[in-house]
């Protein structure tokens, strides 16, 4: 009787982990991967509330429907927990929009830049490159902030590698990255040094994240 019992226990407990396994495994559908872009956005944004002394916020995204529920997340969250922030948005979907949008964007303190969502990294990039164009030119001195997704795939140290004029302005620019620990279950705002060939990476601020963002983001 008591080996039937283990047997039976055993037995459950095996279900259960291959269960857990299987959920933990299971394709995100593309409401999850919103609500990823919506509650990490929020998070970005506490932590923009706290480190901007001057909380003037632009922010320029692909008109994709993943980068636009990540900057409605980070505008969110930014203007409640600041009183006396300023949020100033754009969106552009081709090259031509880009200029017009940086120049309503230059009046920020920050510009935060998210190219990602549904669309092809050289798409991005594409539209990346010629922000950063536009921001040397002008000799932007505000934060360029690069989101997680632009910053991991290396989009803009891949632009700055093929493009000098680019590579020069990263060398005096006030850049700053999110990056994400999950083990840590916190997202990092981290201040960028550039010196013409290597990027070093110093973080600025932490904002912790929920249990249940962790673990959407472990089932990407």
């Amino acid at each position: 009787m008591k080996k039937t019992l283990l047997t039976v226990a055993l037995s459950a407990l095996a279900f259960s982990s291959a269960a857990f396994a299987q959920e933990a495994k299971k394709p995100l559908t593309f409401s999850e991967i919103q609500t990823i872009r919506i509650m990490a956005g929020g998070v970005v944004g506490n932590a923009l509330a706290q480190t901007m002394q001057r909380p003037h916020l632009g922010l320029l995204v692909n008109r994709s429907v993943i980068c636009n529920d990540l900057a409605g997340g980070i505008g969110g969250a930014l203007t409640v927990n600041k009183a006396d922030s300023l949020l100033t948005f754009e969106s552009v979907k081709d090259k031509a929009e880009i200029a017009p949008a940086v120049a309503h964007l230059l009046p920020s303190n920050g510009i935060y830049l998210a190219f990602g969502g549904e669309w092809k990294k050289e798409e991005n990039m594409a539209l990346l490159e010629v922000a950063l164009e536009q921001l040397a030119e002008h000799n932007y001195k505000g934060s360029v902030i690069f989101h997680v997704t632009t910053w991991a795939q290396k989009q803009p140290q891949e632009i700055a590698a093929r493009n000098p004029k680019i590579a020069k302005y990263f060398e005096t620019a006030t850049l700053r990255a999110v990056t994400l620990d999950l083990n840590k279950k916190e997202a990092m705002i981290n201040k960028i040094t550039f010196d013409g060939k290597d990027y070093k990476l110093n973080v600025a601020a932490t904002a912790p994240m929920r249990d249940d963002l962790v673990e959407l983001f472990k089932r990407q």
